[in-house]
């Protein structure tokens, strides 16, 4: 197995879906996982925010901000986000010490490196190139999608990396440029309520989606102690 790169996204405080998925990617890689990179959201929906942001700072080589990141690094709670995401957020500020504030206000909200035996490049994005931190990219938007390829021609970008959807996309155009959203690691949106991630092969520079079992008990308990909305339980189990 040649060296890979993994990439995880869309964390959401789920200690137990991190922890998991680390552990798989150090089984599954065979100890040829070079790196780890991150597409953002350590916080949000789940209880364990903060040992996420630790565990995630200390075990990835990037990280990138995303919008519950953001949220939390101001002690915001925007109206535009989804309802059920709205208590837990204004929970986890409450939570958060000054030392995890400026954790998050330091992540960027964009990373790029040269990787493979072609050295293309690569950029991580939690959103979109429109909007970084709020930016929906679907497979189906065929107009979104063709202007993001537009975008990463301008920058020369081979390989884009964003998260947001929680949904695992891969899309390819004719000049052989990707875009990869890995998937959530703490709260799957696709039918699959297993965590999700991807690892990028170096030498044959391919792509492949890795799912992984855990135990969301600990997680749903965090849901129910602290009396949040039960559909973010409900979609630990279903992946909807």
């Amino acid at each position: 197995m040649s060296p890979s790169l993994a990439i995880i996204s869309d964390i959401h405080a789920n200690l137990s879906a991190l922890r998991a998925v680390l552990s798989d990617i150090r089984t599954h890689g065979e100890g040829q996982v070079t790196k780890i990179l991150c597409l953002g959201d350590l916080v949000g929906y789940y209880t364990q925010p903060i040992p996420v942001i630790h565990l995630t700072l200390a075990k990835c080589d990037a990280v990138i901000k995303g919008n519950h990141d953001h949220a939390a690094a101001l002690g915001e709670v925007p109206s535009h986000f989804q309802p059920d995401s709205l208590e837990p957020l204004d929970w986890t500020n409450q939570k958060l010490s000054i030392r995890e504030r400026k954790m998050l206000h330091a992540l960027p909200l964009m990373h790029t490196e040269k990787c493979g035996r072609s050295n293309k490049k690569l950029m991580l994005i939690h959103g979109g190139p429109e909007y970084p931190l709020d930016q929906y990219i679907f497979s189906h938007n065929h107009e979104d999608i063709e202007s993001t390829f537009d975008f990463m021609e301008l920058i020369e970008v081979d390989l884009l990396f964003l998260g947001h959807t929680h949904v695992p996309m891969l899309v390819e155009n004719q000049d052989g440029r990707i875009i990869c959203n890995p998937g959530s690691v703490g709260q799957p949106r696709d039918g699959n309520s297993q965590a999700c991630y991807v690892l990028y092969d170096l030498g044959s520079e391919e792509i492949s989606f890795h799912r992984v079992t855990y135990d969301p008990t600990a997680t749903i308990n965090g849901i129910k102690e602290h009396h949040f909305a039960t559909e973010l339980a409900d979609r630990l189990l279903t992946g909807e």
